[in-house]
């Protein structure tokens, strides 16, 4: 796209770019809505608390895909701009590797950590198997989510974010049939929600890998040398979404200890089911900021960086009423959200009063979030 058509339609442009990522990233967010529900309709309430006790581990993961994918798609972005493909494609290809290699190294360590954890998180008998049983499969799933993740951001770089869009439709669609045949049919418990969740991803991998090999306008894998600056602007420009990622990480297993400490499953499961409300909202928003982020490179590179401000300014403005609407809507609706997940009323009661006191961050989240990742 050039800077002028991004010039004359800021808002259009705005919206071209981030909806199409925005339904991919709600879609992956509706993926993990369908494992909870069937999860917690098929197999419990105690399921759904093994899943949420190692939910830090999935925003360890999805810390080190946004810093290594935003880092290394905005340095593509803005050589794109200024007319160096083969720089851009350069530096596609080392960024995919470097999140490869460190995904993997993560894995194996989270599994050596497996026991540390759990007796941490005190948690034991029916919580400790359902745990290990759900995430000795995602340690698997989790690079490839990593992977898919990066791809689509330089996917939105190479101008085709419908591309996103379509990959995630089919798999939201795949994933709630595989569900229901494997969790719900099959009773093969929070091991069949895992396999589910393992092929789709590997499928959208594959689908996305195939776009870069014969589809890409702009980007292709090439043969690189790896550039320490190159990887030390990428960690550099993508350390506040990884600051972000872990922060959430870091206070998601505190709450996990003080609830099972003083409340129990109940509370574990509670704080799952609100959860699943909060990362739908910041699926949206990180959907709005991998939109305009192509797009800010791009003016960055181009030297139109008046245009960049107005394009981050205009983006908060939709996400505050966005997050209005978000506040108003389970601040009312909280306990009838919470029985879609066949959960008891104490923790259908729980739920409803943390979103009566949660509402107010869905008014800052977006404001919060775009600007770090400007």
């Amino acid at each position: 796209m050039e800077i002028t058509a991004i010039k004359e339609n800021k808002l259009k442009t705005i919206l071209m770019f981030s909806v199409p990522s925005i339904i991919a990233m709600l879609l992956q967010t509706v993926i993990t809505i369908t494992d909870g529900y069937f999860t917690g309709n098929y197999v419990g309430e105690n399921a759904l608390a093994a899943i949420n006790l190692g939910l830090p581990i999935l925003y360890f993961y999805l810390g080190v895909g946004l810093c290594v994918g935003v880092g290394g798609s905005v340095i593509c972005g803005r050589l794109l701009g200024a007319k160096d493909n083969n720089k851009g494609s350069e530096v596609f290809s080392q960024t995919i590797v470097t999140a490869s290699v460190i995904c993997i190294l993560t894995s194996l360590a989270v599994f050596l950590l497996f026991s540390p954890i759990l007796k941490i998180l005190r948690a034991d008998g029916e919580l400790s198997v359902y745990f290990t049983e759900y995430y000795k499969i995602m340690l698997f799933n989790y690079p490839l989510m990593v992977i898919g993740t990066i791809l689509g951001m330089f996917i939105r770089v190479d101008r085709k974010p419908q591309v996103c869009m379509l990959v995630s439709i089919v798999s939201c669609i795949l994933n709630v049939v595989l569900d229901y045949i494997l969790v719900g049919k099959l009773s093969m418990g929070v091991q069949g929600s895992a396999i589910a969740s393992l092929a789709v991803q590997a499928i959208a991998v594959f689908v996305q890998l195939c776009y870069f090999l014969k589809l890409s306008i702009s980007i292709k894998f090439r043969r690189f040398s790896f550039d320490k600056a190159v990887n030390k602007e990428t960690f550099f420009n993508g350390s506040s979404e990884f600051i972000g990622e872990m922060a959430s990480a870091i206070s998601m297993f505190a709450f996990n200890y003080v609830l099972m400490k003083y409340v129990g499953t109940e509370g574990v499961a509670a704080f799952t089911i609100l959860g699943f409300a909060v990362y739908g909202y910041s699926m949206i928003v990180i959907g709005f900021g991998q939109g305009i982020t192509s797009l800010i490179s791009i003016c960055w590179g181009a030297k139109e960086q008046k245009t960049a401000m107005e394009l981050r300014s205009i983006t908060n403005k939709i996400l505050f009423v966005i997050g209005v609407i978000f506040a108003v809507s389970f601040f009312v609706l909280g306990k009838s959200y919470a029985g879609m997940f066949g959960c008891s009323d104490i923790v259908a009661d729980m739920v409803s009063a943390g979103f009566k006191i949660y509402a107010v961050t869905f008014l800052v989240m977006g404001y919060d979030v775009i600007n770090s990742m400007y």
